[in-house]
């Protein structure tokens, strides 16, 4: 389920280019989801651009109803009430919409399809009167040979599509054939080239021909032998199967008398007679009341809200008349004397129990066979899958007692392996740490398996033998490395002595390891779906939790705002009675006073409200001038600071001037 929803999440997106996970979609509301429904339909082309929020309720069923018909969705096995289904749909219900949207992205072409076909080939609904006017009714007919020419030309160019595809598939099996032709003929060239080279080429052929025809004969023979096996590992099961059954049907009838046989008949045949003479004509009688009924009900022509109206008074009137009619028999019955009226109440108690049990009986009946047909079909699935006879009773317990002692022999040897395995890694480090203590035992032992190979490297016999043998200088030497051996293999034997029982001891602890690591795997997993499931769910709770806040807080607002309108009117109410008791006690020229300020009021609130849209549109006329004047003044402003600036500068100078030179000599001096 959760698979369907991840693809109905990512459709969506690409869809309507929103930005949905899990969460946020499966939180949607039913409004928002039914709104989903209605763009997905019009992003496929089955319905028009619709917001539910403004739409009749009744309005949009109807539409989305004629959607799925164009669409041609089945609703699910489970839904067998119509107007449940509406009624779902309405609500916007999760279990109604989501496998809609899942089924629609799934048969994604088959729907775009199906919603452009029903543009065309869906008739329209027109009522029968209008068919009989002349006009429509040629109308009518054009629309259907329209209709008809269209399915002639979908169907042309549906079956042209399909012979273009079929043609570059011929087109592209031909080219993939006409490669491996050319493989294929490369390859006996190649063949072709080798095979001359070799001298008596025929009669290696025909052994190569014979033993490939021996060899498939071989693995025909095999074949046939594991089928003939199988046959019979079968056949030894159904007939020890069928000698069980049979001993049980054997055991069963030892206590059987043509007594009790002749009463379990006599009660199923008194049982099948009731069943027969009473319930099923019963049965039959309300089918078939139930059926009339129906026809009569599609015989009528449409009900209208008045006809509805009508049938609820007369129900009412019959019912009142069934209560009348009661009330009097039961008065009738309480004034006379009934000496059979217990006997019919008993009768009437056995009938309802001999219904009860009837009732009973059938339902038991048919989930018997539902039971037997669901077992049928198991057994039929598990056939398909296994391919060979189900064990049952005996046979089961015994492979299960077998195969228990196989796992107790495999975890044995497993241990043992493990403790051997354990016991080659110590001897392996205490070999390695011998060897870096004396560099010479490497040597020794290398040359020793050189020259004995099957020998024993530390035998005490074969070392003083070794060690008798005349080799010059390398026999003491050999002495040491007997020596030498012997003691690692006393030192060896006495460490394995110390290491068995620690290594029985340490068998049961790494078994028990084994099984709490495995313990702890599985409890991990089921920790780690824990928490995710409660991730997920506390997610969408505190996504219900904001929504939630969202929506007091809303209401807050909205409760504060009304109390304080509430207020207001409050005090309006009570101005506007001061001023109507005293306006009663001065007498009726006063009454209207509250009116009067409250108008006052009025056109003083539109009196101020012209003058500042005129006062606004005064200031947007000259809104240019006053930025141009603004500018200018900015300008004069950074003028009169650089002058500012200079005076400043000048005065840090001190006195200056400049000297100018006249024509006749004369030196003037002008000071700044």
């Amino acid at each position: 389920m959760t698979e369907d929803l991840k693809l109905t999440v990512v459709e969506l997106n690409k869809l309507l280019e929103t930005d949905y996970n899990l969460i946020t979609f499966d939180s949607l509301s039913p409004e928002s989801l039914l709104q989903v429904l209605v763009d997905v339909f019009h992003a496929f082309g089955a319905l028009d651009k619709l917001d539910v929020r403004e739409a009749d309720p009744e309005e949009t069923n109807a539409l989305v109803m004629e959607a799925l018909r164009k669409v041609q969705y089945r609703p699910a096995e489970d839904i067998d009430d119509p107007g449940a289904f509406r009624r779902g749909m309405v609500r916007g219900e999760k279990r109604l919409i989501h496998p809609i949207l899942w089924w629609m992205f799934e048969h994604r072409e088959r729907v775009k399809k199906a919603a452009y076909l029903a543009r065309f080939l869906i008739p329209l609904d027109l009522p029968p009167e209008a068919l009989a006017m002349p006009e429509l009714g040629s109308l009518w007919a054009q629309y259907q040979e329209t209709m008809n020419g269209f399915k002639e030309a979908h169907r042309a160019y549906e079956q042209s599509v399909h012979e273009g595809t079929q043609t570059r598939e011929l087109r592209n099996d031909i080219s993939a054939i006409e490669t491996e032709i050319e493989n294929v003929k490369k390859r006996i060239e190649r063949t072709q080239g080798r095979l001359d080279k070799v001298p008596q080429q025929e009669l290696l052929l025909e052994a190569a021909n014979a033993l490939r025809i021996e060899k498939e004969r071989q693995k025909e023979l095999l074949q046939q032998i594991d089928e003939q096996r199988q046959d019979l590992s079968r056949a030894s099961l159904v007939h020890d199967r069928l000698q069980k059954e049979l001993h049980n049907a054997k055991l069963s009838v030892q206590g059987a008398t043509p007594r009790n046989l002749m009463d379990g008949l006599i009660e199923e045949t008194q049982v099948l007679e009731f069943m027969v003479q009473q319930k099923l004509p019963q049965e039959l009688q309300q089918r078939q009341s139930e059926v009339q009924t129906l026809q009569e009900v599609i015989d009528e022509p449409s009900i209208t809200r008045a006809d509805l109206q009508e049938l609820q008074q007369r129900i009412d009137e019959l019912t009142r008349d069934i209560q009348r009619m009661v009330e009097g028999r039961m008065a009738d019955h309480s004034t006379q004397s009934d000496t059979l009226g217990p006997f019919r109440q008993q009768a009437a108690m056995v009938a309802r129990n001999k219904e009860a049990a009837a009732e009973q009986l059938d339902q038991t009946t048919k989930e018997l066979r539902e039971v037997e047909r669901q077992l049928q079909d198991r057994q039929r699935q598990l056939q398909d899958t296994v391919g060979e006879v189900i064990l049952r009773g005996e046979e089961l317990k015994q492979f299960v007692s077998t195969l228990r002692a196989k796992s107790n022999v495999y975890k044995q040897q497993r241990a043992e392996l493990a403790a051997v395995k354990a016991e080659v890694s110590d001897l392996t480090q205490t070999l390695e740490h011998l060897k870096s203590q004396d560099p010479s035992l490497s040597g020794a032992l290398s040359q020793l398996a050189a020259d004995e190979d099957g020998a024993l490297p530390g035998g005490k016999e074969d070392s003083a033998s070794r060690a008798e043998s005349p080799t010059g200088g390398g026999a003491r030497g050999m002495t040491e490395l007997a020596r030498l051996v012997d003691g690692l293999q006393r030192a060896v034997g006495a460490a394995r002595e110390r290491v068995t029982p620690l290594s029985q001891q340490l068998r049961p602890l790494r078994e028990r390891v084994i099984e709490l690591k495995d313990e702890m795997d599985s409890k991990k997993q089921t920790y780690d779906a824990l928490i995710a499931t409660l991730n997920a769910e506390s997610a969408t709770m505190q996504s219900k939790i904001t929504e939630t806040e969202r929506a007091i807080h809303k209401l807050e607002q909205e409760w504060q705002e009304l109390q304080l309108e509430h207020e207001r009117s409050q005090l309006l109410l009570e101005k506007a009675n001061e001023e109507l008791s005293a306006a009663t006690a001065a007498g009726s020229g006063e009454r209207v006073s509250l009116k009067e300020t409250l108008s006052q009021q009025i056109l003083e609130q539109e009196a101020s409200l012209k003058r500042l849209t005129e006062e606004k549109a005064s200031l947007q006329a000259s809104k240019t001038d006053r930025a141009q004047q603004l500018q200018m003044w900015t300008d004069l402003r950074k003028l009169f600071e650089v002058k500012i600036r200079c005076l400043n500068e000048s005065k840090q100078r001190g006195p200056g001037g400049t000297l100018s030179v006249s024509r006749g000599g004369a030196e003037t001096f002008t000071l700044q």
